[in-house]
């Protein structure tokens, strides 16, 4: 799989994600070559209780076309770069926040 597969993914997600739920502010990609790995930020979530980042993991759906695993996260807008991202996941520095327009 190639890197611009897994980000057109992520772009799709994320659209997909801010039209079903507007309260979604942000949304940023963790460039990976096999996996989407994006963390939403949402106001209206509980506040995290042990200061990680836990996403939900998603199989492939080639049929939905979603060739790659997936994995997302929310988290409240004034956690973003304080929590402990997933082992793997690089580190905030390389957060891409993917705009509504992508």
């Amino acid at each position: 799989m190639q890197k611009s597969d897994v980000k057109r993914q992520a772009e799709l997600l994320a659209k997909e994600n801010r039209q079903s739920d507007p309260e979604i502010s942000k949304v940023f990609w963790f460039p990976n070559d096999n996996e989407v790995r994006l963390v939403e930020l949402h106001s209206t979530i509980p506040q995290s209780d042990d200061e990680h980042v836990h996403p939900f993991f998603f199989k492939p759906s080639p049929s939905d076309d979603l060739p790659a695993p997936s994995g997302v996260a929310l988290i409240r807008p004034d956690e973003f770069r304080k929590l402990k991202l997933p082992p793997d996941w690089g580190d905030w520095d390389s957060a891409v926040e993917l705009e509504d327009g992508e």
